[in-house]
């Protein structure tokens, strides 16, 4: 797995237009690693995602394509939401 910063839990998320034009990259903290939620069930990768993006960004950049090619995560595949 290759990092974007020295911090493993840190992870690059770029950002596209609808109209697939890149617009930005933004790098965010990918917590709660191999957790539980209150319920004790586990929270799936792109929830994960979803929930990271609009507790560390807000409402900024929430229109956009969301894209993580390496996410902090045991079984990681590239994710891509929108209107997360």
């Amino acid at each position: 797995m290759i990092h974007y910063s020295n911090d493993s839990s840190m992870v690059r998320i770029d950002f596209f237009r609808t109209s697939g034009k890149w617009h930005c990259t933004e790098s965010i903290k990918w917590d709660r690693y191999h957790s539980k939620d209150k319920e004790g069930n586990i929270e799936l990768i792109h929830e994960t995602f979803k929930r990271c993006l609009r507790e560390q960004l807000g409402g900024r950049l929430s229109e956009m394509i969301a894209v993580c090619l390496d996410p902090h995560h045991e079984h990681s595949h590239p994710l891509m939401v929108f209107n997360w």
